[in-house]
């Protein structure tokens, strides 16, 4: 820490300068950033809007055990027609 009166670097622990004799300022605690609350919104529609995708995609049906080949549920599959 450099002192505000003669700016001569000090080490962290002094709490007077060892050039000047003047009483340097207490070193502020460095505050961890906690998220805010719009950080975990966007976190949360991120997790949501790729949820949705996987969903669209058919990936829960595709890896299910009883899917057997057939076509997932939620997809249209269009009924043959008469006389064609």
């Amino acid at each position: 820490m450099d002192c505000p009166n003669c700016h001569t670097y000090n080490p962290d622990e002094r709490t007077v300068c060892w050039r000047c004799d003047k009483p340097l300022p207490k070193p502020q605690p460095v505050k961890k950033r906690q998220p805010s609350q719009q950080q975990w919104l966007y976190i949360l529609i991120g997790v949501m809007v790729i949820l949705m995708l996987v969903n669209m995609c058919g990936l829960p049906q595709l890896l299910s055990p009883q899917s057997g080949g057939a076509a997932p549920s939620g997809m249209i599959v269009p009924y043959p027609v008469p006389g064609v």
